[in-house]
């Protein structure tokens, strides 16, 4: 049961989170027929047009969602059913925002839906319920993630310092590449963090030590570094 909550979390963030596209996108096209900057020009009528504010709150809601889902399910579920908003974003567009997609873009669109099948078929529905904060950290201290994370920051200062700098402006798979790195961290700090809460709702201690705070801290940093 912890699992299909876990499930039903995941796709209602998807949900949230393609909506609010829609909706933002909506109110920045009404306040440019009304004559407001561009946001891209650095207006900022945006942040007194209720429309945009609606968007923001459901992606807010949305990542919430999608916070407490890694509590319940597996990140390996969770994470790449994050897809589904591509799904949702492109379904709204077509009906409020009349824009179009090609046949690659309906193939993606495919390829989104079958995978994400596959995905909770397979996903692995052992008791999440069992894992306490403990037994990740214990995890995180294995030689391999911790190589993992060495490559991981090796590969964001390069793009930060080097690559991004030269190439960012012509091929956005160079900013693609450290958002996609540093997600994947930002992931594992989601589930440390969803984890935490979970065993001070049910009365252990998970906030007993420094070592959520900093991972809070972390974690707040490398969404920070995504966005």
């Amino acid at each position: 049961q912890r699992f299909y909550l876990g499930l039903l979390l995941a796709v209602s963030s998807s949900v949230f989170i393609g909506s609010s596209f829609i909706i933002k996108k909506i109110g920045l096209i009404r306040l440019t027929k009304q004559g407001h900057l561009r946001a891209s020009d650095g207006g900022f009528g945006y942040l007194k047009d209720w429309i945009w504010w609606t968007g923001l709150i459901c992606m807010g809601l949305g990542e919430a969602l999608n916070f407490a889902a890694y509590a319940f399910a597996p990140a390996s579920l969770v994470t790449p059913l994050g897809a589904l908003s591509v799904i949702v974003a492109a379904i709204l567009s077509s009906k409020f925002l009349n824009e179009r997609l090609n046949v690659l873009g309906k193939i993606g669109c495919f390829l989104c839906i079958i995978g994400s099948i596959i995905i909770v078929i397979h996903s692995p529905k052992e008791s999440v319920e069992s894992q306490n904060i403990q037994q990740i950290y214990n995890s995180l201290g294995s030689s391999a993630f911790v190589i993992y994370t060495v490559i991981v920051i090796i590969i964001s200062l390069s793009i930060s310092c080097y690559y991004g700098p030269k190439y960012g402006n012509k091929n956005v798979i160079v900013y693609i590449i450290l958002c996609s790195a540093i997600g994947s961290l930002t992931v594992m700090g989601c589930k440390i963090l969803g984890t935490a809460i979970k065993d001070t709702v049910n009365g252990k201690s998970g906030f007993n030590s420094a070592s959520p705070y900093i991972v809070l801290l972390i974690t707040i940093s490398f969404i920070a570094i995504q966005i």
